[in-house]
């Protein structure tokens, strides 16, 4: 009998300037840190966009308006989380799938394991050696089988990124050709 299908989880995009606009920002001096505001109309509403974060220093406030002109230049927001960018490209992730069997595997497998593991962090900043503790991890509680339609699934999503150009290559990629620890220390039997 088949699993009721849940939903998946969900995080609402913070707001990144389109692609060309002109960003203004200031800084003000506050009791707690200093507040790094961006501003800029949006094109098609026409409307004042309004980003801010609070920062400890000057420095950290400059590199915050960069990065928000760096996605400007790539029109989607450079900093996302792995939650964010898995919700906003929807199911393009599996793409000729099919998603009565191996989709709904795999959809389990971002959902159970890979987004509690690493959707809070940014894209940008996952790395092949995080990605491999995650699953050592994995392998300590799961089968084979379990694993490999975990990893799959994040290895669609990040090639999702790296044709986003949000990052330049796949951290899982060379991961999900590896044999699996607890195979390869299995002792073959002798005939």
């Amino acid at each position: 009998m088949a699993r009721p299908v849940e939903p998946m989880p969900e995080s609402s995009p913070r707001p990144v300037p389109p692609i060309g606009v002109r960003i203004s920002t200031d800084m003000e001096r506050r009791s707690y840190g200093i507040r790094a505001r961006a501003r800029w109309t949006d094109p098609l509403t026409k409307q004042r966009v309004i980003r801010t974060e609070i920062v400890r220093d000057e420095a950290t406030a400059r590199a915050f308006f960069e990065t928000l002109r760096n996605s400007s230049v790539k029109g989607m927001d450079v900093s996302m989380t792995l939650l964010e960018f898995f919700t906003s490209i929807d199911d393009r992730w599996a793409r000729g799938l099919d998603m009565t069997s191996t989709g709904d595997n795999y959809r389990y497998g971002l959902r159970l394991r890979v987004l509690p593991a690493l959707g809070h962090l940014p894209v940008t900043q996952i790395t092949a050696g995080m990605i491999d503790r995650t699953i050592d991890g994995w392998e300590k509680q799961y089968g084979a089988s379990t694993i490999k339609n975990t990893i799959a699934p994040l290895v669609r999503v990040l090639d999702e990124a790296v044709r986003d150009g949000l990052i330049t290559i796949n951290p899982a990629k060379h991961r999900a050709k590896r044999s699996l620890h607890r195979n390869a220390f299995r002792i073959q039997p002798e005939y």
